[in-house]
């Protein structure tokens, strides 16, 4: 009982228990650094790997600038304002989203039949993936904005 109030977790409505943690501070801050990392990686192998051209990994590395930043927002909120969270979901949701529509523009511009399957994949992908990731997170974080 000592660590959850020390946690500052909201207690259920229903149950009157303390809810379980909804993020890993730790874990969220690793993935930023990693999204950054990675973003610098791709921006610096863009000079010595010719096929890879540099303006799609300077979009590369802008994208995981901004969705580094934003892992590295949500840990330094930690287990508070429910509602902040939920913002930076929906907003690296909707980063993931634009990004799929760069790409697909980008996919399309290569000639063949090649481009447009990779583009049209990529497109799918994204929106799929961030509409069913932003839904599943807005949802589970609703239950945490139980007053104390």
């Amino acid at each position: 009982m000592k660590n959850t109030k020390k946690l500052e977790l909201p207690i259920s409505s229903k149950t009157g228990e303390p809810l379980k943690p909804f993020i890993k501070p730790g874990g969220a801050l690793l993935l930023g650094i990693i999204l950054i990392a990675l973003g610098f990686y791709w921006w610096w192998r863009s000079y010595s790997w010719e096929p890879f051209p540099v303006f799609t990994s300077f979009l590369l590395f802008i994208f995981s600038l901004i969705g580094g930043c934003l892992s590295i927002s949500r840990a330094k909120l930690g287990y508070k304002h429910v509602l902040a969270h939920q913002i930076i979901i929906l907003i690296s949701d909707l980063l993931i989203f634009f990004m799929g529509f760069v790409f697909l523009i980008i996919f399309w511009s290569i000639p063949g039949l090649m481009g447009m399957v990779y583009g049209t994949t990529i497109i799918i992908v994204s929106t799929l993936g961030s509409t069913i990731h932003c839904l599943s997170w807005l949802v589970k974080l609703e239950k945490y904005k139980v007053k104390n």
